[in-house]
């Protein structure tokens, strides 16, 4: 029984041995067609390329994307058109009409008594006819409205302009948004590095003083001072996070595409010397929304003037071409009717369109010279903030400096026992406070400069 037992194990050893590689138990093993198949895909997935980046996006590029994306902008190019159209019905009224009638007349069927003696074309058996039939060209040309054409017309092209300047400026106002919004996540970004930076700082002090502590050459206290820094400045990076977040999705709402910080390329300012504010003030006149205010004037004029025509007679001239025509008057093949329309009273319909159409201009004018004070405070502020930001971040780039090289020696002074740990700790928060308005004066500086671009209506 021994001996069959081992035969029967040799056996099965044996048959194990020769076995083909990659069989096992319950499994079939792989034939080579598979094997190259999984050698191709393994060699695929290794050669593939990887996933191209995003692109940087500039500031002008998230402009031209938030522009696409602006209702506001979409709406007051609308406008436009709406303005063009108001601009041809005027167009319309001054040129006349044009049409071309047919006429297809029916009634019922005259009385006898009512028939003419011999019922022939005469004057009445045109008009007792049970059908009759006319093909006509129409031309209406009014001759004379009281100047209500020539307003209608001036209003009209001054409103189109109007609205193309509001237009020009909707798109200027977007820009200044974008700037802003992007300048604001550039500044969030260079805090929450900065805040990270004092936090790595941080922890190699509070590391340095634990080992002091254990040879005996710091205090327990300096270790807990400084942890509490440490906190207050944790603190402050999850609410510097969260202000990044924030922005972040303002511009998402403004672009319309996923914005990541890596995708921001910020580029330098235009090269750009401060002039006389005398200079940039001359430019407010040009400004697009200025130039609408001067364009609403002309056409609260062309309104006004139109209700003036109303005191005026009207004189319209009908003329009539006759295709086909029956009956009597078969014969003549056209007409012409000068019509004279006097005006003698309206109740106070007139008087009060007057009224109403000179207080809107009065209200343009007021308007216009509001808009005009209003652009020469915006460039006067804005010139001012840039002029000074320039001047301060120049100011606490020194001081940034500065106060990078206290730190330095505040820590050798400590190593040698010359100054105590608070000295430290004071010279790495104004480090860290310094850096802070060193980042803010910078970008303040570079949004002022935009502003005052704005202001000018120097941006399309």
């Amino acid at each position: 029984m021994r001996k069959f037992t081992f035969i029967l194990f040799a056996t099965f050893v044996g048959l194990a041995l020769t076995l083909p590689e990659g069989w096992s138990m319950g499994r079939r093993p792989r034939d080579g067609k598979e094997e190259r198949k999984a050698d191709e895909k393994a060699a695929a997935e290794e050669s593939a390329p990887a996933p191209e980046p995003l692109p940087l996006l500039t500031l002008e590029d998230c402009y031209e994307l938030a522009l696409e994306r602006s209702e506001t902008v979409a709406i007051s190019k609308e406008e436009i058109e709406e303005a063009e159209a108001q601009f041809f019905k005027a167009t319309g009224e001054a040129l006349g009409d044009v049409d071309f009638v047919i006429e297809d007349f029916r009634q019922d069927a005259p009385k006898p008594r009512d028939l003419g003696a011999e019922g022939g074309p005469g004057f009445g058996s045109t008009f007792n006819a049970q059908h009759r039939r006319e093909r006509l060209f129409v031309i209406s040309q009014p001759l004379f409205q009281g100047f209500k054409s020539i307003g209608a017309l001036s209003g009209a092209g001054s409103f189109r302009k109007q609205q193309k300047e509001e237009w020009l400026r909707s798109k200027q106002l977007l820009f200044l948004d974008v700037a802003t919004v992007f300048y604001a996540l550039l500044r969030e970004k260079k805090e929450l590095e900065n805040v990270e930076g004092i936090r790595t700082l941080l922890e190699e002090r509070i590391a340095e003083l634990k080992e002091r502590e254990k040879i005996g050459r710091s205090r327990p206290s300096e270790v807990v001072q400084a942890e509490a820094g440490m906190g207050r400045v944790e603190g402050e990076l999850a609410r510097v996070r969260g202000v990044v977040k924030a922005t972040g999705h303002l511009l998402e709402f403004l672009t319309g595409v996923s914005i990541e910080l890596d995708r921001l390329q910020e580029e330098g300012l235009p090269e750009e010397k401060a002039r006389e504010l005398t200079t940039y003030l001359g430019d407010s006149e040009t400004r697009p929304d200025v130039e609408a205010s001067r364009q609403a004037v002309k056409t609260a004029r062309g309104a006004m003037i139109v209700a003036q025509s109303s005191l005026w007679p009207e004189i319209t001239l009908e003329n009539s071409q006759y295709v086909k025509r029956e009956g009597f008057q078969k014969d003549f093949d056209w007409d012409l009717l000068i019509k004279v329309t006097v005006p003698l009273a309206r109740g106070g319909e007139t008087i009060g369109k007057i009224k109403e159409a000179r207080s809107r201009w009065k209200q343009a004018k007021l308007a216009h010279t509001r808009t005009q004070r209003e652009a020469e405070l915006e460039i006067k502020e804005s010139y001012e903030k840039w002029v000074s930001s320039a001047e301060q971040s120049k100011a606490l780039e020194g001081a940034l400096r500065a106060s990078q090289e206290n730190y330095r020696l505040q820590k050798e002074e400590y190593a040698r026992n010359l100054v105590g740990n608070l000295d430290v700790l004071e010279a790495l928060e104004e480090l860290f406070e310094t850096s802070r308005a060193a980042n803010r004066a910078s970008y303040e500086m570079k949004e002022s400069y935009w502003r005052l671009q704005v202001a000018r209506g120097d941006v399309v």
